[in-house]
């Protein structure tokens, strides 16, 4: 095989590259060319020009050199040029601990492992010593005061995996968020009787008098049971005075307080714990409740404070019409009044009396009682004197017996004494209806009423009657006796004939009144025994103002911790808290202010900061002040941590929140590794028994004594996690360090040095020459100390690492919450080969937009390709496309931030502030095909799921494609490339049919800075 042509470049091209970047950094020179491309004459013209000339055939020359260069001596003179192999980068890690319930702080000693409990192959151990202090979330919410709105993060935060969404903690501003939602404001009354469920009542008004009594405000009124009540709302024009008239009515059972808070609580923050307000717990009895909130679109803010209503009267009017009486009597009998009826029967007298009874209506003391009667019109009107009574519980007292008794209880009567219906209005007896007890009337218990004839009568009973014989004659008209003629008449009959008495019939003559229907009403007035706010999470009891806003004045998220283990066993320790964005941003992010609340007030907290204000993930940690206090905010009694956001200008969203993380390396530790014994050969060559292995080798020879040690080597040396003193020497000999080169080019013959290839831990020494021999020894070459990472493969999934090796007593589990990141394998010769003549071709400068896409490539092992776009505002981007195997590769800001300080490096001056990175951007492409395939029918479902992973890997955009050497950027996707990559799977006999994108056999074609990744796949097969 040919060794690859380094540049293709001719001394034509080479010319015509350098008069275009004449014309970009040199205008004042080359707009004075007569034209574009400046003819023999113009060249000879102008000795600028001449060097140009010069300068490509030069480059010319050089590359013609380059290209004709053996492959082995170019590997060479790469090395010499600085192009070296670069080690594995390890994978990094949070671990997050979960200590056993009600167990002290455990130490986690740095280096502990950690290990993928599926094949415990993957290794972790942790970077530095962790104590895991009792710490569990409670409460984590961001309360938005600018737009009176929160954000309840706490269901996503107690996820033990993340979801495929975050939750924001901040939102920047003009931005509309799912998560965000109303600060609950509520107006509360309770009462023991007064809103308990009546069939009898049929409304209730609710008269609020004050100021700013805006009906948006009063528009959503509640039950207990936060059942919706209809609400008319009739407000006076100076906004003064407000009257709401709820038309359904309140039907929920009785609430404590405390137990309303919860209710109203749980509708906000299901998940959070609750703790009753310390108001709250002293008002035990349960009550009847109504409740209102503002309108929807209502905001209850600080800056309209001014604006929010004020009550300094409340009152409640009920009213309840067209009830029937619960039952009738007269004297000691039922009746069904519901048909009519003669209230003191056919032949009343006195002391008949007329029962009613309605056990709801007569038990509101206090109410304006109003019984409407309909009355048949009796033929003959009698005088008589009713008393109208009620039952105090002694005795029956009169609402109108005396003038006292009228007043007192406001009685009216338009009844006629029951006898007609009143003329010139309604026909009710009216009173205030007092205190009454149960009585029980004609063997039924209950709240009655009644009307008692007193005096007079509704007729008179007929018969037989004995009278004078005196008045009998008197009686006879004048026209049949005179007065003498009577005068004789009774003195015969008295004196002679001895009779002085007669009889005298009457027919009986009553006109009873009878009541053909007889319906009830009433109206009261009167005040709720309690009021209570419930603004933001914050439970007071009302003093005028209904609604109040929050107290905060900028965006912060509140957070807290259970109190009881927290309190006992974590305050004065260390606290760290792992933050998984979902986004992360290159830039630093605003100046966040951490607080803690120490039962009082809100102070400051200092915090070692990794996250860089948020943008980015990582582990915060402060020390939780040992004199800290619970505080009750938000309904919760607990510790209490708050993160101000002074200015949101941006979303920052999380994963997941978790406390107890540390961050770990995907290294293993090997010290007192035995390489083998030196021969005093040249080029001796020794190989670690883990690969790939990390920089940090400490290498030591076991020489005799008598050997000159170098500068700052006698006695051995020290590393930072091996002690020299370790290795067993004899008497007569010493463990001496020696120091890793690149290459053995620039050394002396004493220079104690080897070379490390980390992708297959080969140790090379030198020929004596070039690099000291090793002296030869038995098993004199050690490797004191060194680490091996698993490169690519520790990039594991969230979840993955769950093992803790060994175990650490009350640690009860450990788990990485976010996957592992920034794992790479080292480079290997191919990759020098593949990557140096770009970079050898720029020369150490990034002149064109090829050599600023080889110098971002080479800023960062952790880069695969970059692409440098020139945008139409003369703007430099550089897309970058990260080195890992998952389906779609995360660059993170750190690498994006890399690779834009070293290209700037590079760069003149005039385009430092024109060049910006940025991550790839990613393409999805569908695939769906019919595929002819041979197997057995057994077989097909699962071939189909291998076909479709297959297909998934192969637009992989770092290790896809046909050679599984990734995609280029901007280059169009075939459907023939795809073809050709279903055909080369051995069951698949023919490609019978593709699809990408919707297009059958249609291309994909990508911008500059594109790269397809794996969209849907669909592959339906067919046994050939």
């Amino acid at each position: 095989m040919n060794s690859p042509r380094l540049d293709f470049r001719t001394a034509e091209q080479f010319y015509l590259e350098t008069l275009k970047l004449a014309k970009t950094y040199a205008p004042e020179w080359s707009d004075y060319w007569p034209c574009a491309i400046p003819g023999e004459q113009d060249v000879a013209m102008d000795p600028g020009l001449v060097l140009f000339k010069l300068f490509s055939q030069l480059a010319d020359y050089t590359a013609t050199i380059e290209n004709e260069m053996p492959e082995q001596r170019r590997l060479g003179f790469f090395q010499f040029m600085n192009m070296n192999l670069r080690p594995p980068l390890a994978a990094q890690a949070a671990l997050r601990f979960l200590l056993k319930a009600g167990q002290p702080p455990q130490m986690v000693a740095s280096q502990s492992a950690v290990l993928d409990a599926t094949h415990q192959e993957i290794r972790f151990q942790t970077n530095q010593d962790l104590l895991v202090v009792p710490a569990e979330l409670c409460a984590a919410m961001t309360i938005i005061p600018a737009q009176d709105q929160y954000i309840d993060a706490l269901p996503v935060l107690l996820g033990d995996q993340p979801g495929q969404t975050g939750v924001p903690l901040f939102v920047a501003e003009q931005t509309v968020d799912p998560f965000e939602k109303a600060l609950s404001h509520w107006f509360m009354l309770g009462d023991s009787q007064l809103f308990k469920s009546d069939d009898t009542l049929q409304s209730i008004t609710i008269t609020l008098v004050g100021k700013q009594l805006y009906p948006d405000y009063f528009g959503q009124w509640f039950d207990g049971a936060m059942t919706p009540l209809t609400a008319q709302l009739i407000c006076s024009d100076d906004e003064r005075q407000l009257d709401i008239v709820l038309s359904n009515l309140p039907q929920a059972a009785p609430l404590g307080i405390a137990q309303l808070q919860q209710e109203l609580y749980s509708q906000d923050d299901p998940d959070a714990g609750f703790d009753a307000a310390p108001d709250a717990a002293q008002d035990t009895q349960a009550q009847y409740w109504l409740l209102v909130k503002p309108g929807p679109q209502v905001k209850v803010l600080a800056s309209l404070a001014q604006q929010l209503p004020v009550v300094t009267g409340l009152n409640c009017t009920f009213n309840g019409s067209y009830i029937q009486p619960q039952q009738a009597a007269f004297n000691v009998v039922l009746l069904d009044i519901s048909n009519g009826a003669y209230p003191f029967g056919e032949t009343p007298k006195k002391n008949d009396a007329f029962y009613l009874r309605s056990d709801t209506v007569f038990a509101k003391t206090g109410a304006m009682v109003r019984l409407f009667f309909q009355l048949t019109t009796v033929e003959q009107i009698f005088p008589v004197v009713l008393y109208w009574q009620f039952w105090d519980g002694k005795q029956w007292q009169s609402f109108n017996q005396t003038a006292t008794d009228v007043s007192t209880y406001q009685f009216i009567d338009t009844t006629n004494n029951l006898q007609t219906d009143n003329a010139s209005g309604p026909t009710y007896i009216q009173f205030q209806c007092p205190a009454m007890q149960e009585n029980t009337v004609a063997g039924s218990k209950g709240l009655w009423i009644r009307v008692l004839i007193a005096e007079g009568g509704y007729g008179m009973q007929g018969g037989f009657a004995v009278t004078s014989v005196n008045d009998t004659v008197s009686a006879i008209p004048e026209d049949i006796l005179n007065a003498d003629q009577k005068q004789g008449v009774s003195a015969y009959l008295n004196n002679v004939a001895g009779v002085n008495f007669s009889y005298t019939f009457t027919n009986t003559s009553y006109f009873p009144p009878y009541i053909q229907s007889v319906q009830i009403t009433y109206s009261y007035s009167a005040k709720p025994e309690s009021s209570w706010c419930y603004n933001a999470f914050n439970l007071s009891r009302f003093l005028f103002s209904p609604f109040k806003p929050v107290e905060a004045v900028l965006s912060a998220f509140y957070f807290a911790f259970e109190p009881l283990d927290f309190g006992n066993m974590s305050l004065g320790h260390k606290l760290t808290l792992y933050f998984y964005l979902e986004q992360e941003q290159a830039d630093s992010g605003s100046k966040l202010q951490w607080e803690y609340n120490d039962g009082q007030q809100w102070r400051t907290l200092a915090v070692d900061d990794s996250s860089y204000g948020l943008s980015r993930s990582g582990v915060v940690t402060f020390t939780i002040p040992a004199a800290m206090q619970t505080a009750y905010l938000f309904s919760q009694t607990a510790y209490w941590f708050r993160i101000v956001n002074p200015h949101v200008r941006r979303t920052i969203r999380v994963y997941g929140i978790y406390p107890n993380a540390v961050m770990a390396s995907n290294i293993t530790s090997v010290t007192k590794e035995v390489l083998g014994s030196s021969n005093g050969e040249q080029f001796q060559t020794f190989s670690l028994n883990y690969t790939p292995v990390l920089p940090n080798l400490a290498l030591y020879v076991i020489e005799s004594l008598g050997l000159e040690a170098a500068a700052g080597q006698v006695g051995g040396g020290e590393h930072t996690h091996f002690n020299v003193g370790d290795i067993s020497v004899s008497a007569d000999e010493v463990a001496r360090p020696w120091r890793m080169v690149d290459g053995f080019t620039f050394c002396g013959p004493t220079d104690r040095v080897y070379t490390l290839d980390y992708q297959n831990g080969l140790v090379t020494f030198g020929d004596g020459y070039n690099g000291l021999i090793p002296p030869p020894g038995h098993n004199n070459i050690v490797a004191g100390y060194y680490e091996y990472s698993q490169g690519l493969a520790g990039n594991v999934a969230a979840g993955a690492l769950n093992l803790l090796r060994p175990g650490i007593a009350d640690i009860a589990a450990v788990v990485n919450p976010a996957p592992a990141a920034g794992g790479v394998n080292g480079d290997t010769v191919l990759d020098i080969a593949e990557t140096s003549p770009s970079l050898i071709r720029a020369g150490g400068w990034a002149v064109q937009l090829q050599d600023m896409s080889a110098l971002a490539a080479a800023a960062c092992q952790q880069v695969a390709q970059a692409q440098a776009i020139e945008s139409a505002d003369q703007t430099i981007r550089i897309a970058v496309l990260a080195l890992s195997a998952d389906p779609v590769p995360y660059v993170s800001p750190a690498v994006l931030n890399q690779v834009a300080d070293y290209v700037r490096q590079y760069c003149l001056a005039a385009l430092l502030d024109r060049i910006s990175t940025e991550a790839a951007d990613f393409v999805p492409v569908s695939v769906t095909a019919q595929l002819a395939v041979k197997v057995a029918a057994d077989q097909l479902t699962a071939l189909q799921q291998r076909i479709e992973m297959e297909l998934r890997a192969f637009f992989q955009p770092v290790f896809g494609g046909l050679k599984r050497q990734g995609w280029q950027f901007g280059k169009t996707v075939q459907a023939s490339s795809v073809s050709v990559f279903l055909r080369q799977i051995p069951e698949v006999q023919a490609v019978l049919g593709l699809n990408l994108n919707g297009q059958q056999n249609g291309n994909v074609a990508l911008l500059q800075h594109q790269l397809p990744v794996a969209g849907q796949m669909l592959v339906y097969l067919t046994l050939g």
